[in-house]
């Protein structure tokens, strides 16, 4: 009986060391964490100390840990600017409105392309393929815009955008990994195509929805690019970003600074910044729940 302790110890030190080993690994693991997280957080908590502090207490300090001077003029003349909640509406229009466009488009497509009974898919998959290596270039573009007469109007921030390649293969893929089993049975009982669509995919494509349409939510809410290009004589169509970027620049370029303002350059631009940041901020914990897994299932199979 002793032989037989004595030969156990060595199994007691190698899964004790084992386990002092893994647990040594998850503290440093914590640790790296924990340091990631920091250097991700402290840039916002110190825009956001920034646009709450007064001019002094920011040209006095190095480095802002803590509003020691607290001043919200900053965000009064966030608050009171007309040019900023005009492009919050229009902003607000692309996210529900394009969202919306842009789901249905890519949802549709993505199905139509996962199911295998019709002629010319695979032509018609390579030529979409195609889109997401090559492109036409800015000024194909830009003639084909201005062609089509869309020229300063919404409507170029939306109907360009209706299909992403890549979120649309997202969705085929994740059509493709649902049982056809129930496709198979809901044919017998009498269901056509599109009642298949609606009552039988759909609903089991929640978590691949809310994940695509974040997306497409989160690409609408900071879109400016059109905008900038497209959109030069009706600046109030300009949406919220593209407002952010110009007035941003005016002020750190020293071409237009609010003289009337009451709030500081840096202070009102960090302001600003928030402005645009939080919304989104707020509203995408809703769908984190759904995000991992839409991801993984849409990208299993091919």
């Amino acid at each position: 009986m002793k032989k037989d302790l004595i030969d156990r110890l060595p199994l007691r030190n190698k899964r004790s060391s084992r386990e002092n080993r893994i647990q040594g690994l998850d503290i440093v693991i914590c640790v790296i964490l924990v340091i990631y997280a920091f250097l991700i957080i402290f840039p916002f908590w110190n825009a956001f100390v920034i646009s709450i502090s007064s001019e002094d207490a920011y040209l006095t300090s190095n480095l802002l840990l803590w509003p020691t001077e607290l001043d919200l003029s900053a965000y009064k003349e966030v608050f009171s600017n007309d040019q900023l909640w005009g492009g919050f509406g229009i902003t607000m229009i692309l996210l529900i409105g394009g969202t919306t466009y842009q789901l249905f488009f890519t949802v549709i497509t993505g199905y139509a392309l996962s199911r295998s009974n019709w002629t010319g898919k695979n032509l018609v998959m390579n030529m979409i393929l195609v889109t997401m290596f090559f492109g036409g270039g800015l000024l194909p573009y830009y003639h084909l815009i201005k062609t089509l007469g869309m020229m300063d109007t919404i409507w170029v921030m939306i109907i360009p955008g209706a299909i992403d390649t890549f979120n649309m293969l997202l969705m085929r893929n994740y059509f493709a990994s649902l049982p056809k089993e129930m496709e198979e049975s809901a044919k017998i009982d009498g269901a056509n195509d599109i009642i298949i669509f609606v009552k039988i995919f759909l609903p089991l494509s929640l978590p691949m929805l809310a994940t695509i349409g974040l997306f497409f939510a989160v690409g609408n809410w900071n879109s400016w690019y059109n905008a900038y290009v497209f959109i030069t004589n009706r600046h109030d169509l300009w949406p919220l970003q593209m407002v952010l970027r110009t007035m941003i620049s005016k002020i750190s370029s020293n071409i237009e600074k609010p003289e009337a303002a009451d709030a500081f350059s840096q202070g009102l631009t960090m302001a600003s910044i928030f402005f645009t940041i939080v919304p989104m901020m707020c509203f995408y914990p809703f769908l984190q729940r759904y995000f991992v897994k839409g991801i993984v299932v849409g990208a299993i199979k091919g």
